[in-house]
């Protein structure tokens, strides 16, 4: 398994950056030379890009399940473009594919190959990501994920509005490009090709009442054109043991093999 911390410029951003990136290479059969499926992995608001891999064995699924995983620095942004900040969004689903793309030649572009996950903050930026751009994921894995447009704002002068003026500005979300059920509609309306929603939040949420309204929502679109699944978990709060266990029900999800076995040693 190569671990690798990629430090890039990003032109679209204007700065330099940190990208986390797991390739599994030292099992069989993933040392063949084949293209990766890519797992997106979004920090929440007070993670960074070495979240997942500081505080989950997110490393050693990316081995066991064979897939390459990308943790990206999305900073307080959500991952969307900032209304007075950076523009997230736009280096998550353009700039960044490319880059790691060249860097990288074993990852695979192809959308059927490419899944993007997140808790948290990064779990509304994965669904903002797969729904703003369905022709780049095949699945989306939402942990703990609400809808912004659905949170009541006041400008309070407290740290919590001033980090929401600064992502989102002081307006009503509904309806934008920042409302997640406003982008289903539009991904539903130009038949876009649409990626399967996993979405999961723990019974002991704090923030349980906003994924029920997504949940609401996408369960009553007719058909269930996103495939979409809503998970549950008793005795589950909005923890890092939560969005562990449900990224390894995510992959079984995706119908990913698990392949026990030995690893390679000298």
């Amino acid at each position: 398994m190569a671990r690798i911390e990629a430090h890039i410029y990003s032109e679209v951003l204007a700065m330099d950056t940190t990208v986390h990136v797991i390739l599994p290479q030292e099992r069989q059969p993933y040392i063949e030379d084949r293209p990766l499926k890519v797992l997106w992995l979004l920090h929440g608001g007070s993670g960074d890009e070495t979240a997942w891999f500081r505080m989950s064995a997110a490393e050693r699924y990316a081995v066991d399940y064979g897939i390459a995983m990308i943790a990206p620095n999305g900073m307080n942004s959500c991952f969307t473009d900032m209304a007075h900040g950076e523009r997230f969004f736009t280096y998550l689903t353009e700039e960044l594919p490319s880059v790691l793309s060249r860097l990288f030649p074993r990852l695979s572009t192809e959308r059927s190959d490419n899944f993007i996950a997140g808790y948290s903050n990064g779990g509304y930026g994965c669904l903002k990501a797969g729904l703003g751009c369905p022709e780049r994921y095949a699945a989306i894995g939402a942990f703990s994920a609400g809808n912004k447009a659905d949170v009541p704002f006041a400008n309070d002068g407290s740290p919590k509005a001033h980090l929401r003026m600064l992502a989102f500005g002081d307006g009503d979300l509904k309806n934008t490009e920042n409302d997640l059920q406003y982008l289903a509609i539009q991904a539903l309306r130009r038949h876009a090709p649409l990626p399967a929603i996993y979405h999961a939040c723990g019974q002991m949420d704090p923030w349980r009442d906003l994924n029920e309204i997504l949940q609401r929502f996408f369960s009553g679109l007719e058909g269930n054109p996103f495939r979409y699944t809503y998970r549950q978990a008793d005795g589950f709060g909005h923890t890092w043991e939560f969005w562990e266990k449900e990224l390894l029900s995510f992959l079984d999800w995706l119908g990913l093999t698990k392949t026990p076995g030995k690893y390679l040693a000298l």
